[in-house]
């Protein structure tokens, strides 16, 4: 890859919207020059959830952060390409005690078709689905708060 990135980072603490929203990132700190906004392959507003891939081609996405809630249960995240959940990005954890802070992160390497763009987002999962001994179990999630989450796409 290492034909250009972008990082982006939400340091300070914040509670999304709800179970569904998207991960605001409020700060680019690494742009390469292939990744300044609407001359290259990347668009991102600092603020902004959405990052979008202006050029087809095969792109690494790393994500990290700490999460809670203020209610005990699952938390749950996921990266989402034009509003569609990428597969193997479900990141859940079970927050045993409102406040009680958990790390987690995923790796995924996407593909654009060439002639093709995408909006790529972390998002927060609305329910986990467990498939345990024969019976499956649908828990809605809890409403994530985060703090230090770091994003980035390397092309």
């Amino acid at each position: 890859m290492n034909s250009g990135k972008i990082q982006a980072v939400q340091e300070q603490e914040i509670t999304l919207e709800s179970n569904t929203a998207a991960i605001p990132f409020a700060v680019t700190d690494i742009r390469t020059r292939s990744a300044i906004n609407c001359r290259r392959w990347m668009l991102h507003n600092d603020g902004s959830a959405i990052f979008d891939i202006l050029e087809g081609g095969y792109y690494e996405a790393n994500f990290g952060t700490s999460i809670t809630s203020n209610t005990p249960g699952i938390v749950a995240v996921g990266l989402f390409a034009n509003g569609t959940y990428v597969p193997g990005t479900r990141r859940e954890v079970t927050i045993g005690a409102a406040g009680e802070w958990h790390t987690i992160s995923f790796e995924k390497e996407l593909a654009v078709c060439c002639k093709g763009d995408a909006s790529i987002t972390v998002n927060s999962l609305p329910t986990s689905t467990y498939f345990g001994g024969g019976t499956t179990v649908i828990t809605d999630t809890q409403i994530p708060i985060i703090k230090g989450a770091n994003f980035s796409i390397e092309r």
